[in-house]
């Protein structure tokens, strides 16, 4: 019982100490908007759309080692790609905070097939240019590698979280029948960042100030553009892979679009978490598989697997 007591008055003044510090943030970031409105968006930048950097394993390392270096440009920045193997490409859409090179697991089964691979570090990522990105600029990116004209014959994609997030955007916008699959994507990616932002205490006349601007910038918008009201809209298949234990993007968002559309089949995991799963060898075999299969005899295989974990 004592022990009890003091987990919760623990927990009580840990809630206290939040509140508390939001509140000092806005407070703060509120007067300094009204000082310097262009010196606070910098502040916003540098917190919220900065990627931190991501130390290569070794069998990342060597892996981009033996691929073929090409680049790309997205908004005046230079994106740095590769690829692996002859064929029909598979283009690869890593999350927040990764690199291309983090689905190598899946590379070898494919190249094997007679596909080629191809990844690139997306905008503030990795090695290619840019101190900060959002998923407006992402969503480019994936439109420039989808481009007819840049002769790369994708004809699947996989992605990962926002990566996957940025594919649904760009789908929903140019249409290209392909294979897709999105592992644990970022589906009501609006409310995540604004959640975010009123978490840290921002003050919203702020943060939508700087969003306009993004906006007006890239040519999307927040609300139209959040991709679980895209992927209604998309008619080709999807498959889902998300993990029930995922706590970076919530499960239940991938669930509820999977029972509400039709042309999306949902695969559920368990335990591998929101990173582990681009690891697991069973993870990796299933979504393979799809590729090989195609949209045809794959979608029967998969409603029988959906939600079994």
């Amino acid at each position: 019982m004592v022990k009890k007591l003091i987990k919760m008055k623990s927990a009580s003044t840990n809630v206290r100490y939040i509140k508390a510090r939001q509140r000092g943030t806005h407070l703060l970031l509120t007067a300094l908007w009204h000082l310097a409105p262009k010196t606070t968006k910098n502040i916003l930048l540098k917190r919220f759309f900065k990627p931190s950097s991501y130390a290569l394993t070794p069998l990342e390392r060597e892996c981009l080692e033996k691929g073929t270096r090409f680049s790309i440009y997205v908004h005046d920045q230079e994106i740095r790609c590769w690829k692996w193997g002859r064929g029909p490409a598979i283009l690869f859409v890593h999350g927040w905070n990764g690199r291309g090179v983090n689905f190598v697991y899946f590379f070898e089964a494919l190249i094997n097939s007679g596909y080629s691979v191809v990844t690139y570090d997306a905008p503030a990522h990795g090695v290619s240019d840019g101190l900060a990105t959002n998923y407006f600029e992402l969503s480019d990116a994936v439109r420039s590698f989808l481009d007819p004209s840049q002769g790369l014959d994708i004809q699947g994609v996989i992605a990962h979280s926002i990566g996957a997030s940025a594919v649904i955007n760009c789908i929903s916008k140019d249409t290209p029948s392909i294979d897709t699959v999105l592992i644990a994507p970022a589906l009501k990616l609006k409310e995540l960042l604004f959640n975010s932002f009123n978490q840290h205490g921002v003050p919203k006349i702020v943060y939508q100030n700087l969003v306009a601007e993004m906006e007006a910038y890239y040519g999307y918008d927040v609300h139209q553009d959040n991709p679980f009201n895209l992927a209604k809209t998309i008619s080709s298949k999807m498959l889902i892979v998300h993990d029930t234990d995922d706590r970076t993007i919530p499960y239940m968002d991938s669930k509820t679009l999977a029972e509400k559309t039709d042309h999306v089949v949902l695969h559920t995991t368990q335990g591998l978490g929101h990173k582990r799963i681009l690891r697991d060898k069973t993870v990796v075999d299933f979504i393979t598989t799809y590729i090989f299969n195609g949209q045809t005899r794959g979608d029967e295989q998969l409603m029988k697997n959906a939600n079994q974990f």
